[in-house]
């Protein structure tokens, strides 16, 4: 039943659940990783058969595209899991710096063997299967990325009192991936025919990304390990220890509460989703919005977000983690009634930019602190493990947003049964936030 005082208006193209499903599919975005994942995902349809049969009226149809859809969500945020878990695990044990060139060498080099990949029409269910086991690789290989570099770069600034602001950087990455990727491909579509594009325009991105893997490749040969890590190895080789835990059994086994405030405040991707991955299906289908512009407010609006969250993980160098990442979570929940209010089927460039770029003001707030505040929960020897957990296992989770998201809409059609989504991720965050404790002025454990 529609909800009259705040409707949520459909736009007549989105004729079920499955059209939505489809949306959500093309709209999921995974520094580089981000770039590559982009990329991937935009070009993915030259690697699969005839797709008509997704606008089926058909119920079964309908029914089986719904679990498919669903299916390849979790398969995508589970690959990113193992990932976190794998490198994290040999992260600890080996070093922080050797992860993170397998995981640019398997990133980069799976697009670069994408953009040289035969198409459907050529190799036929072959090229599916191939582009599935390159995804595979890539998305094992972002999981572990975001702890590395993160935990490299904490390590790195032990003892700054600029942990936060310097570490944001592998948040902020992304969207530079981000707004890489589309500068790139909105060149390209400026230059070339929509068919020369789609002859074998769509290759150079991926082409071009050897160059990024060279450049990325060579700089963390260059770079060295953590003075944590290079501490714990040598009192590992002076004092072997013969019952020393694998890094996983020991994080679940003294850590557990360091894993749930983990989980809890990396919850903030719930809001990200709905911010940059959701938007984009619900203006241009729900709401009937011209997809350029849209496109075009949330460039825009990432480019806010990049200032942003340097700003808010400033703050928390000074005045501490849990009062940055309290209004951001709270601020998130108060701004999305407002957010969904700007988001019009009459909404013009402006609105759509203060729609997207005030939720992302907040979620600024609780990206900033982020990969500081997670590296702060644990010590050295699991802290790789543990940040990969943390945010991993909160991102399986707040993947599943638009999916969810969608669900609710159709069951409403109304956007307020989105607000509680956004409430549950507050009420968790906010308790991770209460039951740990303030890290910002302490040493980093050892």
């Amino acid at each position: 039943m529609t909800n009259q005082r705040f409707p949520c208006t459909r736009h007549p193209q989105l004729r079920s659940p499955t059209h939505a499903l489809r949306w959500f599919e093309s709209s999921r975005q995974a520094p580089l990783e981000r770039y590559w994942s982009g990329l991937i995902s935009s070009s993915s349809r030259h690697f699969r058969g005839s797709s008509s049969a997704d606008y089926s009226s058909n119920p079964a149809t309908q029914y089986r595209k719904c679990c498919s859809a669903l299916a390849r969500s979790l398969s995508a945020t589970s690959r990113d899991q193992w990932g976190g878990i794998i490198f994290g695990h040999f992260g600890d044990r080996i070093g922080r710096k050797r992860m993170l060139v397998v995981t640019v060498w398997l990133m980069g080099g799976s697009t670069v063997l994408l953009g040289l990949l035969p198409t459907f029409a050529v190799l036929g269910g072959w090229a599916t299967a191939m582009l599935v086991l390159l995804r595979l690789i890539q998305g094992i290989a972002v999981g572990g990325e975001f702890a590395g570099a993160a935990t490299l770069i904490i390590e790195h600034a032990a003892r700054t009192r600029h942990r936060a602001f310097l570490s944001t950087i592998a948040n902020v990455g992304a969207s530079f991936g981000f707004l890489l990727s589309s500068a790139l491909l909105a060149i390209l579509l400026g230059v070339m025919s929509q068919a020369q594009f789609e002859a074998w325009g769509w290759r150079i991105p991926f082409l071009i990304s050897a160059v990024l893997l060279g450049v990325g490749a060579y700089i963390r040969t260059q770079i060295a390990d953590t003075p944590a890590f290079l501490k714990m190895q040598a009192e590992r080789r002076s004092e072997p220890a013969t019952n020393e835990r694998l890094p996983i059994v020991e994080l679940f086994s003294r850590h557990g509460r360091g894993i749930f405030c983990g989980i809890a405040i990396s919850l903030s991707l719930v809001y990200y989703q709905l911010s940059l991955v959701f938007v984009t299906p619900y203006a241009t289908t729900w709401l009937g919005l011209n997809a350029s512009m849209v496109l075009w407010s949330i460039t825009i609006a990432q480019v806010l977000y990049i200032v942003v969250s340097l700003s808010w993980a400033a703050l928390s160098d000074r005045f501490g983690r849990r009062p940055v990442l309290a209004i951001g979570f709270v601020g998130c929940l108060l701004w999305l009634p407002v957010y969904f209010s700007l988001l019009t089927p009459t909404a013009g460039i402006g609105s759509i930019v203060l729609a997207v770029g005030g939720q992302l003001v907040f979620v600024g707030a609780t990206y900033g602190p982020l990969s500081a505040y997670l590296s702060e929960l644990f010590p050295a020897r699991v802290r790789y493990t543990g940040m990969s957990v943390g945010f991993q296992g909160a991102s399986a989770i707040a993947g599943l947003t638009p999916l969810i998201a969608f669900a609710l809409l159709s069951a409403t059609d109304t956007w307020l049964s989105v607000i509680w989504l956004g409430a549950a991720a507050s009420i968790i965050g906010v308790t991770g936030i209460l039951l740990s404790r303030e890290t910002a002025h302490s040493e980093l454990p050892s």
